[in-house]
């Protein structure tokens, strides 16, 4: 059952960040991948977004859906998207940049909904890193952003106008030791944490991402496991289904979980086109010949979606993908694996934290 649907609801953005490629080409993409003008053209409508919406809440009444971009406080209505969400208890999280150029479209936002179930913006742990004298200035913007980040989620927070207020924190091996004071401060200010560990760009086809130096990925150190380990055991630490997800991430680094897509469709990913994607990481060769209204098979009988998706799906798993570490991925695989027929989860397996308390 999909658990999971991530929205790519626009590519544009009001930044052009160096490590992001879903915003711009770059170089290596595949000829089968349309340019940007092609998403900035045909990004999908309203009524494209709510008639998914409202099949998606049928398949799963507990579906829960992430709003990219691109930016999405960049499309004109997002309110009216979110709107429906609160009518019809949809649970979603909107994922922005936060920066200064949004803050008057966030406002905007919250003048024309009742409320915002969740809110997520990145805080990196370089937002406590110590900048030194001299240094790259695309380090420095990185330690800028996490920093305003961290400074405005605490804003939003204090100001109670989202339920649930989440920092995206992505780990490299450069900023691993600063993730637990990051998290101890968010936990402080009542601000959940969304740990993942960097993945890269491991062909063409990963195109969410153009980091391609294999430096940025974490090693599975017994100086890490130390440290996740505190985490895990410190019951003041506020961090999305930590049990499962931090163990679960230390033994599949560097980067090699395998979501099993193929084999059972938990989560799903739509494009700025409303084209279904492989996934978030991989948009695929196949799978976007296909609209996301045409997934659906939903009769009196019987709610799914089309066994077309699922072949094409399939055919892109096994032909492009290189296994990665995406947290959302193992969030809702152990969902569908462990939940009742109403879609609850029905216990933690913690089993998966055996390792870190054996190599200790």
């Amino acid at each position: 059952m999909i658990q999971i649907v991530n929205w790519i609801l626009t590519r544009r953005c009001n930044l052009k960040c160096d490590y992001c490629a879903i915003v711009k080409d770059y170089h290596g993409m595949p000829e089968q991948y349309p340019k940007m003008h092609h998403y900035r053209s045909k990004e999908m409508s309203t009524e494209t977004v709510i008639n998914a919406l409202k099949n998606f809440k049928i398949l799963n009444p507990n579906m829960f859906h992430i709003f990219y971009g691109g930016e999405p406080l960049l499309r004109k209505d997002l309110a009216e998207i979110i709107n429906y969400c609160n009518q019809q208890d949809i649970f979603y999280t909107i994922i922005s940049n936060n920066t200064p150029e949004i803050q008057d479209k966030i406002t905007s936002l919250f003048r024309q909904v009742e409320y915002i179930e969740g809110f997520t913006s990145s805080v990196d742990p370089t937002a406590l890193m110590t900048i030194p004298d001299y240094v790259d200035i695309n380090v420095l913007d990185i330690i800028k952003k996490s920093t305003e980040g961290l400074k405005r989620l605490k804003e939003l927070q204090a100001a109670k106008l989202v339920k649930d207020v989440v920092a995206e924190i992505t780990v490299t091996n450069q900023n691993w030791p600063f993730l637990e004071q990051l998290v101890t401060e968010l936990s402080a200010n009542e601000i959940y944490s969304d740990i993942t560990f960097v993945d890269i760009a491991k062909s063409p086809y990963y195109d969410f991402s153009n980091v391609t130096n294999e430096d940025f990925l974490v090693k599975p150190t017994f100086e890490l496991a130390k440290m996740l380990n505190r985490m895990l055991e410190n019951d003041h630490l506020l961090i999305h289904m930590k049990d499962v997800l931090i163990p679960w991430m230390f033994n599949t680094l560097p980067s090699n979980f395998d979501c099993g897509l193929e084999n059972k469709i938990h989560n799903v990913t739509v494009d700025a086109d409303g084209t279904m994607r492989l996934c978030l990481r991989i948009r695929g060769v196949v799978t976007p010949t296909i609209h996301v209204n045409d997934i659906f098979e939903i009769t009196d009988r019987s709610k799914g979606v089309t066994n077309e998706f699922y072949q094409l799906l399939m055919i892109d798993k096994k032909r492009y993908c290189q296994l990665c570490n995406h947290s959302c991925l193992m969030m809702s695989k152990y969902i569908d694996e462990n939940s009742d027929e109403y879609g609850n989860l029905v216990h933690v397996d913690k089993r998966v934290a055996d390792f870190i308390q054996e190599e200790m």
